[in-house]
């Protein structure tokens, strides 16, 4: 019963209420993204999400890869810093551990996870173990791509939310004047 306890305290000490200045929440998911727009290396958005209590999204269906282009497609690019290539951005997925297999930031592969379709057109992934790719997306392919992890990509931190009582922005054609990093 302790453990119990133990549990469901902890679990709930990391699904927050409310969703943080900034964050869009996507009810069905029971998660809230967040674009930055401070271009930065895969590994470092990584710790920057981590470092506010959150983590590279990751998607984990097609209707959640959906939501999170939604808020691609709502990026106002000119205010992205830092990065050549601005169309790009990192989520919670690459191949840093093993160039074969990729995996996400909760260290699962993603072709069990729900959602592991890649853009048609970047089906050839870096087979070379001394040149690791990371993922990410766009507001046009259909799926994941596979980039270079060291170049600097703005990126989307997610957290956990109760979606209890909380807004419902699944139709972002409105919601987009928030977006800004």
């Amino acid at each position: 019963m302790r453990a119990v306890v133990l549990i469901t305290l902890a679990v709930s000490a990391c699904v927050q209420s409310e969703a943080p200045h900034g964050y869009i929440v996507n009810k069905v998911a029971g998660k809230a993204y967040k674009v930055m727009y401070q271009a930065q290396t895969w590994t470092r958005a990584k710790v920057e999400c981590e470092a506010n209590g959150a983590t590279l999204a990751v998607p984990k269906s097609q209707d959640e890869f959906k939501f999170l282009q939604k808020l691609v497609r709502g990026m106002y690019y000119p205010n992205i810093v830092g990065s050549w290539y601005k169309l790009l951005v990192w989520l919670g997925i690459s191949n840093l551990d093993d160039f074969t297999v990729w995996k996400n930031v909760d260290g699962e592969n993603i072709n069990t996870t729900g959602f592991s379709k890649w853009a048609s057109n970047y089906v050839a992934f870096s087979n070379d173990p001394m040149e690791p790719h990371c993922a990410g997306m766009d507001a046009v392919n259909h799926g994941l791509r596979d980039y270079w992890c060291h170049l600097r990509q703005p990126y989307i931190c997610q957290i956990q939310v109760d979606s209890v009582g909380l807004p419902n922005y699944n139709n972002l054609n409105e919601e987009t004047e928030h977006l800004g990093g």
